[in-house]
C-alpha cells in the first residue's frame, strides 16, 4: 500500500520565504525545507482545517526544530501562532492541502466499498471515461473567461496592489507576503476587486468594531459590499448596527453625501456593468 504523502513544490528552496528563513535562522536550506515538510506532513495527517490545539513547545516536540525557528516561520506568513488560546494554524490550508492524505484515503475507502458492492462498476467506469475523452470540450462562457483571467493572469499584481492599499488604510496591517484564505475566491468574483478597493477607504467609518478590522474578515463573502454600503457604520450597541444590506439597499439616504454617496453610486454602476458582461 502506498504511504502517506503531500505534494512538494520543486521551487520551494528558492522561494523568498525560504530564503528569508535561511537568513533569519542561519540554518542551511535543507534543514529549513525538511522542518517545513515535517510541519505540513504532520498537519495533513492530523488537521481537518489546518488548525490544531498546540502550544509552541508542543510544536517543537512534535515537528522538531526550535521555538525560534517556528516564530520565524510565522514571521514570513507560513504559520499562525496564537499563544492565548494555544493553537497553531497553517495559512492557506484549503489552497495548499485540499487533497491531503486523509481525504485521499477516505475517498479510496469509499470507492473500494462501492466496488465490492458493484463488481461491474469498474468496467462501466472505464467505458464511461473512454466515451468522455471523445466528447468535445465544453463551451466557455464570458463569465468563465473573466474568472479565469482574474484567477490565473493577474493574481500577483492584484494582490500586491491591494495589499499596499489595505496597509495604507485603517484596517489591521497585513504583514504576510501571501494573501489570506478566501482571497482567490473573492478575486474570481467579477467586480469584487473594484468594490473592495473602494471599501478599504471606508473602513475608518466602521464604528461597529472596537478593534481594527482584519483582512481575514474583509475577504469573507459579501463583507466588502457591506463595508461600502455602510452596514458597519453604527456602533455595536446601536439598534441600527448591522442592519444595512448593500445588496438590497435603497438609494443613499439624505445623510450620505459627498465622497460616500459618490463611491456607492460608482460601485453600483460597476456591478450592473459586470452583471451585463456575465449574461
Amino acid at each position: 500500500m502506498a504511504g502517506e504523502w503531500i505534494a512538494y513544490d520543486l521551487a520551494l528552496p528558492q522561494k523568498p520565504e525560504v530564503q528569508e528563513l535561511i537568513d533569519t535562522t542561519g540554518l542551511p536550506v535543507q534543514d529549513v525545507v525538511f522542518n517545513l515538510l515535517q510541519l505540513w506532513g504532520w498537519a495533513s495527517m492530523h488537521c481537518a482545517d489546518g488548525t490544531a490545539r498546540m502550544t509552541l513547545s508542543r510544536l517543537v516536540r512534535t515537528c522538531g526544530a526550535t521555538e525560534d525557528f517556528w516564530q520565524a516561520v510565522a514571521s514570513v506568513g507560513w504559520l499562525d501562532i496564537d499563544e492565548t488560546v494555544a493553537t497553531v494554524a497553517v495559512p492557506g490550508w484549503d489552497r495548499r492541502f485540499s487533497q491531503a492524505a486523509k481525504s485521499r484515503i477516505q475517498h479510496r475507502d469509499r470507492a473500494a466499498e462501492q466496488n465490492d458492492r458493484e463488481p461491474d462498476r469498474r468496467r462501466r467506469s472505464g467505458a464511461a471515461c473512454a466515451d468522455a475523452q471523445a466528447l468535445p470540450a465544453p463551451t466557455r462562457s464570458r463569465g468563465d473567461e473573466i474568472r479565469e483571467e482574474y484567477r490565473h493572469h493577474h493574481p500577483r499584481d492584484a494582490w500586491e496592489s491591494f495589499r499596499a492599499a489595505w496597509n495604507a488604510g485603517k484596517g489591521r496591517k497585513w504583514t504576510p507576503s501571501t494573501p489570506p484564505d478566501g482571497w482567490d475566491d473573492r478575486l474570481a468574483e467579477a467586480g469584487w476587486l473594484e468594490v473592495a478597493t473602494e471599501a478599504v477607504g471606508r473602513i475608518g467609518e466602521c464604528r461597529y468594531f472596537k478593534t481594527p478590522m482584519t483582512l481575514i474578515q474583509f475577504v469573507k463573502p459579501g463583507w466588502a459590499h457591506k463595508v461600502l454600503g455602510g452596514s458597519f457604520d453604527e456602533p455595536k450597541a446601536s439598534p441600527r448596527a448591522g442592519t444595512r444590506d448593500f445588496a438590497d439597499a435603497a438609494p443613499p439616504p439624505k445623510e450620505w453625501t459627498g465622497e460616500a454617496a459618490e463611491a456607492l453610486a460608482r460601485t453600483r454602476k460597476k456591478l450592473e456593468a459586470n452583471k451585463e458582461a456575465l449574461t
